[in-house]
């Protein structure tokens, strides 16, 4: 077997296991399925870089989420720098969860969706990294421990601000201007 061959099977072997959190947890943070596969992108091109130290380390899940993060934050801080706006592509018209959704009534989808969308809109006034935060723990299921190895916060310091991050979300999903529906122009001209 060849060093590249090698090379190739220890990261697998490493890296597979933990291959559906790193795209969850990118897909939370980033909202969208392209920017989430580049980003797990960038993590296992350093994950490979990385290899030998990646073996070496006893959490490894918690190792490639905190590069994950670090990353996302990375990419974040050069977004906001960038003097190029990004257009906003919309909703993927083959994502699973819809597709998943299409048994329900139609009225039940209909408030589903416009609740989905209230939230999305109140993690999108949210600091970023507030919101990664709050996705990683609250619907990725993150433990205080696995959070604390990822951010290099202490345990207190990401109780406090998750329950700050909880009573702001609160606060903007009761506001009435959350309750208003969105309305969307599509097509036209500019």
């Amino acid at each position: 077997m060849s060093e590249r061959d090698s090379a190739k099977s220890r990261f697998t072997s490493l890296v597979q296991p933990h291959f559906s959190a790193l795209y969850g947890a990118a897909r939370r943070l980033t909202l969208l399925p392209s920017d989430a596969e580049d980003l797990v992108q960038d993590v296992c091109i350093k994950a490979f870089e990385s290899i030998d130290e990646l073996e070496r380390i006893e959490f490894r899940r918690a190792w490639l989420l905190k590069v994950l993060y670090h990353k996302f934050v990375d990419r974040r801080r050069t977004m906001s720098r960038s003097p190029v706006d990004q257009a906003e592509t919309g909703a993927d018209s083959l994502d699973p969860e819809l597709i998943a959704r299409s048994e329900t009534r139609l009225d039940e989808r209909l408030e589903q969706d416009a609740r989905i969308d209230q939230i999305t809109r109140a993690m999108g006034i949210l600091d970023k990294e507030d919101c990664s935060l709050l996705a990683l723990h609250d619907i990725e299921g993150y433990s205080l421990e696995e959070l604390q190895q990822v951010t290099g916060l202490k345990t207190g310091t990401i109780k406090s601000r998750l329950y700050r991050i909880r009573s702001k979300l609160g606060r903007l999903l009761s506001s009435k201007a959350m309750q208003q529906p969105v309305l969307r122009i599509v097509g036209g001209r500019k």
